[in-house]
């Protein structure tokens, strides 16, 4: 009972910390927003297109007149009603629902497929050069991990986008297609094979911390005392490491599995950029650019709240199997 009161205490303790976390990252984006000069409507009353009357007009409709503190609370009133979503655009005039749901499922479509790909790949190369240890091979794929790892995303897109695409023309320049698809399976061969460099580029983000992470631990694991026990009642090695090693890494795997999907949100806004992929990355930065406020705010929205709960669950999950992490916090 007292164990199961602890658990409860500790994921109300969580919840109440990641709501103040996700408040303060909306007030944050809002100011900074706010202190950004311009608005979607100066270039039209520049042009002419608007009067002065209209143009006071859509600054007060659209809340870029308000005060900060009128502002936030509108935007804290926002997130619990979900109000964020219930208008539109001033720029793209489309409502902002739509707008954001559209793009939610091609950047989820992406940061899924980068991230089985990319954790896939690292687990496998982690455990490779883990029993590889102090050879050649294990020498030749840590160091084109780390020189993979330090080429920028935005860089490796646009020479993957000229080699690969312009010059070679072995995968498509667009990461959208023209052609309809006429049915499940069609879609899915057509999304692949238009996303696969950005795919590339966004899964090295996984693929090469995976790669060190699970070498590590288990290169740490099998130096215990333990390992060196069931060496000697006669276990083999590769017992050892699927019964017993890779159980006890698996608790900070799990925790990096979920703060994973914060750093791949992060990359596949430049990746999508580059790529002029038509996701969440791609719309947050058009809609910094030109100033749209309701429709940053929303999409941050979704970014941020998308990370927290998946770094809640981690955590939780983390303090479930591991007793000493709630009993210590």
């Amino acid at each position: 009972m007292s164990s199961s009161r602890g658990m409860l205490g500790y994921v109300l303790a969580k919840l109440l910390h990641r709501l103040a976390t996700l408040i303060f990252i909306m007030a944050l984006i809002y100011v900074l927003m706010r202190l950004a000069p311009g608005t979607p409507f100066d270039q039209y009353l520049a042009m002419g297109k608007l009067t002065k009357e209209q143009y006071e007009y859509l600054l007060m409709k659209w809340g870029y007149k308000d005060n900060i503190l009128v502002g936030l609370g509108k935007v804290i009133y926002g997130m619990f009603t979900l109000s964020l979503f219930k208008m539109n655009s001033p720029v793209w005039n489309q409502p902002i629902l739509e707008l954001v749901t559209t793009r939610l499922i091609n950047t989820l479509g992406l940061i899924i497929s980068a991230y089985l790909l990319g954790s896939m790949l690292g687990m496998l190369l982690g455990l490779y050069t883990a029993r590889k240890h102090g050879t050649s091979s294990e020498a030749a794929i840590l160091w084109g991990a780390l020189v993979y790892r330090s080429l920028p995303v935005f860089w490796l897109g646009m020479i993957f986008l000229y080699f690969l695409s312009y010059i070679g023309g072995f995968f498509p320049f667009t990461a959208t297609s023209e052609i309809r698809p006429s049915n499940i399976f069609h879609y899915v061969v057509d999304w692949f094979w238009h996303s696969i460099l950005p795919l590339i580029c966004l899964s090295k983000l996984a693929a090469v911390g995976y790669l060190f992470t699970i070498r590590n631990m288990i290169m740490d694991e099998m130096s215990n005392d333990y390992v060196t026990t069931l060496r000697a009642v006669g276990y083999s090695e590769h017992v050892i490491l699927e019964r017993y090693v890779m159980r006890h890494i698996m608790p900070p795997v799990i925790t990096m599995m979920a703060i994973d999907i914060g750093f791949l949100f992060g990359g596949a806004v430049v990746t999508e950029t580059v790529f002029n992929y038509p996701g969440m990355g791609r719309l947050i930065y058009d809609a910094i650019w030109s100033k749209d406020y309701p429709v940053v705010l929303a999409a941050f929205y979704i970014v941020a709240l998308a990370v927290i709960i998946s770094v809640t669950i981690a955590e939780i999950m983390y303090a479930y199997l591991d007793p000493r992490i709630r009993a210590t916090r």
